[in-house]
């Protein structure tokens, strides 16, 4: 069966080129700013955003323009019916309202833009999950239904180094950053429903690695099927060690290393970055 529904996403998913190609989707990129350099989100190393995270270089990130949506919208609808827009957490960036806007300026109602929410742990799955609908013959509406079914299913747990990144990019409260960087604690954040808070304090790594697999062995206990799908900014020798611990605990847990996220998300958590979409089918 041949979709009729293109999709269009941004570039912080981070999907894998191979996907992409064989799934015609259409990614917009973001940009990241380092000291008054631009480059484009996909375009370079992810090392290069944790390099300039150690050198404490100025760091900003851009969205979108509604021009780029467009672009990417009028390319999908030469091969599609309808094209459905997913795109990360308005809460977290513009990027939203770029397509939106796109959206309004194109005048159709071939389109729907969905804010996801999330990033790219979580979104990563969404879009695989969205893809599966879709190409067996799934609307638009039926898609987004499940989406928010599966948003209901799971959230994103992460730690960093500390909290101030995200404190200066107005993401996280002053107040929840002085206390986590005062008591030397390694925070633990639940991002839900396009929010960040603190969920937990650790006193170092190895006790989140443990509150991490006791949040797993906990929805096990619930549930017969767990996604865990694990990412990182400069973190990936915990990510493969905790991805061994996690198989040990029940075979019935799907999970998957994504590699590194985003240089445009890394940019506003700072360094110390691990993370995992935690869920269930």
């Amino acid at each position: 069966m041949k979709r009729k529904i293109g999709l269009v996403v941004d570039s912080t998913f981070r999907l894998h080129p191979d996907f992409v190609k064989k799934e015609q989707i259409s990614i917009v990129p973001l940009k990241v700013i380092i000291d008054g350099h631009e480059y484009v989100d996909g375009e370079f190393q992810p090392e290069q955003i944790i390099r300039a995270l150690e050198k404490k270089q100025q760091i900003m990130t851009s969205q979108p323009s509604p021009e780029a949506f467009k672009e990417a919208f009028n390319e999908q609808l030469k091969h599609f019916d309808e094209v459905l827009c997913l795109t990360l957490a308005k809460t977290l960036s513009g990027t939203y309202n770029s397509a939106t806007l796109a959206k309004t300026i194109l005048d159709t109602d071939k389109i729907v833009v969905l804010d996801t929410e999330t990033i790219s742990l979580q979104g990563y799955y969404l879009i695989e999950k969205s893809l599966e609908l879709l190409n067996n013959g799934a609307t638009i509406q039926e898609t987004i239904q499940m989406i928010q079914q599966l948003k209901d299913q799971g959230h994103i747990l992460f730690t960093i180094d500390n909290l101030s990144t995200l404190q200066r990019s107005g993401r996280i409260s002053k107040f929840s950053s002085y206390l986590g960087n005062i008591l030397k604690i390694k925070p633990v954040l639940i991002f839900k429903d396009g929010i960040i808070d603190v969920i937990h304090r650790s006193r170092g790594f190895n006790s989140v690695m443990s509150y991490l697999k006791k949040q797993i062995q906990a929805l096990l206990n619930l549930r017969k099927r767990v996604i865990v799908y694990i990412g990182y900014i400069d973190r990936s020798v915990e990510a493969k060690a905790l991805e061994h611990e996690i198989y040990q605990l029940d075979e019935n847990i799907e999970i998957r290393i994504l590699g590194t996220i985003s240089p445009v998300i890394s940019a506003h958590l700072g360094l110390g970055g691990l993370g995992i979409y935690l869920g269930y089918e």
